[in-house]
């Protein structure tokens, strides 16, 4: 395990615990990074990018604005409805939830942040779009 403190948030390199959050996320092994303010955990020193660090940063506004407990009710409620109403995968509910949706299709943008209206997230809860990882941070609109 590596730690490594930056401007507004600390580094975590561990896959041990990455492997720990794709268990309690739903998403296994397919998982890279986790932000859990503040701190942002990813699986090896190959997913230190950009984009990545981003994505992470954007569920941080989130678990701000919805005082944590909010984000972890949001996140579950969704991937509940999208399970067992839905009848998606483990990996397409985890997908479909509003704030892995903001974060997803704004993590190539570094300005984001810093244009992101407050509540962003709840504008994705009912504008979905359906889309699947082609690869790491590669995303593709079906």
């Amino acid at each position: 395990m590596k730690i490594k403190f930056r401007k507004g948030y600390i580094l975590i390199i561990s896959e041990k615990l990455i492997y720990i959050m794709g268990f309690l996320s739903g998403t296994g092994k397919q998982i890279k990074g986790s932000a859990l303010f503040p701190f942002i955990f990813v699986k090896s020193d190959e997913f230190v990018v950009d984009w990545l660090i981003n994505h992470e940063r954007i569920h941080f506004k989130q678990q701000l604005e919805t005082l944590f407990i909010g984000s972890i009710m949001i996140y579950y409620a969704e991937k509940i409805y999208a399970r067992f109403v839905l009848k998606r995968s483990p990996f397409d509910a985890y997908l479909w939830s509003s704030g892995e949706q903001e974060a997803y299709l704004n993590m190539y943008n570094q300005d984001y942040l810093k244009t992101r209206k407050l509540w962003a997230q709840f504008s994705y809860i009912k504008n979905k779009k359906n889309f699947t990882l082609t690869g790491p941070g590669q995303i593709k609109f079906t």
